[in-house]
């Protein structure tokens, strides 16, 4: 049932993580003055724990230059991913069912390693072949993204693992089975007002979130023999070690500890040089409980935002969506910041016409009067606050309307709207032009698939007929929807306001062209 400790009865859920993507390591390496591995040229790319691959797919339609390589222990996951792999016509990819200690002699060295939801969740033996495999097969200069449960985050909540690990270990059945039993004690337990939940409110208002997570990520998350949360400074550490420094987190608002951190600890950041030392004390004020860390492998400064254009400067930079006003306010979590003034005003302008690189935003005589060491910062404070984003390529503004008739450009693209439409869960599309992946509501995905399979006339009537033949239900206000003329009503509205705001979007994303 399980691979060193590790829950292998129950297959995993899909799922696409943005932060995996070359591009996102790339941007956070370079804005903490390190020179990320180039991709122009191509790269290589190594998924260890890929699960049911899906970020593993997504980021190889998305980057057809790179060669994408998934590790997993478990069968009945890596059957998977070669399904998805042939459907998607992906030559780029390839995955190998194996435990880390055992990978093939010729393997080869890699550009860029990633892992999430393996860390934490394997035996002590299992993360030091992780560390082995990052000291032999990461390339000088390459970059390791590992994800974690943090402490002190997780510090009131442990008790919680705890419980649902030790019912689950008396109930008979599979893992899915043994964690439904378990939730159903620990509901009990805090409905009756037990000491534990007394003491700890969060806590008891944590069990509402578990309940609503699917049923397989809660065994995945919580039954594993060797589940651990680690302080930053441990996993740090490890990976010196290995031979690897870190270099900076996702999301990227987590490297400007300003958004991080309330006022009044502030003081304590500047007179921190250390970044290790600054890092353990974020964690603290945010109370981290989970962490995306990156690291690199022998990796070389970038001082100058003159090194920063040499190195990077292939990365584009666009509006994160339509419409951005300044002044513009965000709360990421602990504190909610503002970003105002001409310098923004006239970088959202920009931007308004379509994606540039820094160098051109540099160069425009609309921001001449800034100079570039600051024109830099700032926009790299918009990307951290969600105003910019950071894609692979060029990406053009948004279309006024959609075309009337569309395609899906990448054969990956299809086959994901065929098998996932209205699953239940969100879905990611590839982007050439982005080189990543871009989420997609499984109803939107549904009239998506419709529309490029078979038009634009009667969309809303088949995309009905499907939602009926699915089994879901169609909700507003949280109620189920039971009236005919409600239930068509509200499909006719939704296919009209994908067509008119979500089409277009897709269209300059280069995921949809006109048919």
């Amino acid at each position: 049932m399980t691979a060193e400790g590790y829950i292998t009865d129950v297959a995993y859920i899909p799922g696409f993580y943005p932060n995996m993507s070359p591009v996102a390591m790339r941007y956070v390496a370079s804005l903490n003055r390190v020179a990320p591995p180039p991709m122009a040229d191509g790269f290589r790319y190594l998924e260890l724990g890929c699960g049911l691959g899906r970020s593993l797919t997504t980021l190889a339609a998305a980057n057809p230059k790179g060669r994408f390589v998934g590790v997993d222990v478990n069968p009945a996951h890596t059957k998977v991913v070669e399904e998805e792999i042939a459907a998607g016509d992906l030559s780029n990819a390839s995955v190998i069912t194996a435990d880390f200690s055992t990978l093939p002699d010729d393997i080869g060295e890699f550009d860029f390693i990633a892992l999430h939801g393996v860390f934490s969740w394997v035996s002590p033996e299992v993360r030091e072949a992780v560390l082995q495999i990052a000291k032999s097969r990461l390339k000088a200069g390459g970059l390791l993204l590992v994800s974690y449960n943090a402490m002190p985050g997780w510090a009131h909540l442990q008790p919680i693992r705890g419980i649902l690990r030790q019912y689950a270990a008396l109930r008979a059945g599979d893992s899915v089975q043994k964690v439904r039993e378990a939730l159903g004690y620990l509901v009990y337990m805090r409905d009756k007002h037990g000491k534990y939940f007394e003491d700890n409110p969060r806590a008891a208002a944590y069990v509402d979130g578990i309940l609503k997570q699917d049923i397989r990520y809660v065994a995945h998350e919580y039954l594993n023999e060797h589940w651990t949360a680690f302080y930053f400074a441990e996993v740090a550490g490890l990976f010196r070690e290995a031979g690897l420094a870190f270099v900076g987190s996702l999301p990227v608002h987590t490297n400007f500890w300003d958004l991080c951190v309330r006022p009044e600890f502030q003081e304590l950041f500047r007179t921190t040089n250390d970044r290790l030392v600054t890092e353990s004390h974020k964690d603290f004020c945010a109370n981290t409980a989970f962490r995306w860390d990156l690291y690199a492998k022998a990796p070389r400064l970038m001082p100058t935002v003159n090194d920063r254009l040499r190195e990077i400067d292939d990365l584009h930079f666009r509006l994160a969506r339509p419409g951005i006003t300044v002044p513009y306010q965000v709360n990421l979590g602990v504190v909610t910041s503002t970003v105002q003034g001409p310098l923004y005003q006239s970088l959202l302008g920009m931007l308004a016409q379509g994606s540039m690189r820094l160098s051109e935003i540099l160069a425009s005589p609309q921001v001449s009067g800034t100079a570039p060491a600051d024109l830099a910062k700032a926009v790299d404070a918009g990307v951290a606050m969600g105003l910019f984003d950071v894609t692979a390529g060029p990406v053009r503004p948004a279309a006024a309307r959609a075309p009337e008739a569309v395609r899906v450009v990448l054969p990956f693209n299809a086959a994901i709207l065929r098998t996932d439409s209205l699953g239940g869960r969100p879905l990611a599309l590839a982007s050439t032009s982005s080189g990543t992946g871009h989420a997609l509501g499984d109803f939107d995905a549904a009239i998506l698939d419709e529309l490029a399979t078979r038009g634009r006339h009667g969309v809303a009537e088949r995309v009905e007929t499907r939602l009926a033949g699915s089994g879901r239900s169609l909700q507003q206000n949280g109620q189920a929807v039971t009236d005919a003329a409600a239930r068509r009503q509200l499909v006719s509205d939704a296919c009209d306001a994908f067509i008119m705001t979500g089409l277009p979007q897709l269209e300059a994303l280069g995921i949809v062209t006109k048919a």
